[in-house]
């Protein structure tokens, strides 16, 4: 089994910090801010082991990222990568109902 190093962008955390801040504050709701942020986490970590398993998207609000990009699904998170030999980029944690074919 092929294993991959995760490695996250700093709009990656960007996005996870926004996100975690608005479930405290927004929804006062710190314990599941929690849960909802590792939860994400397990899910990137996943990818160590499957990263090269999900489909390169034909989606260009995912390409931007680059020609092999990829979207994994939490809830409804969608977390946008890329692969590159045995490193998996992070680029982007954003809601899955703001991509759309453009």
């Amino acid at each position: 089994m092929r294993s991959y190093t995760i490695r996250t962008s700093e709009q990656a955390h960007i996005d996870i910090e926004n996100l975690h801040f608005y479930i405290v504050e927004t929804c006062k709701s710190p314990i599941t801010s929690k849960r909802y942020i590792e939860g994400i986490y397990l899910k990137i970590k996943s990818l160590s082991h499957s990263a090269e398993s999900y489909p390169i998207s034909s989606l260009k609000i995912i390409l931007q990222y680059g020609y092999n990009a990829r979207r994994i699904n939490y809830k409804k998170m969608a977390i946008i990568y890329t692969v590159h030999l045995r490193i998996v980029l992070i680029h982007r944690v954003i809601p899955g109902a703001l991509i759309s074919e453009l």
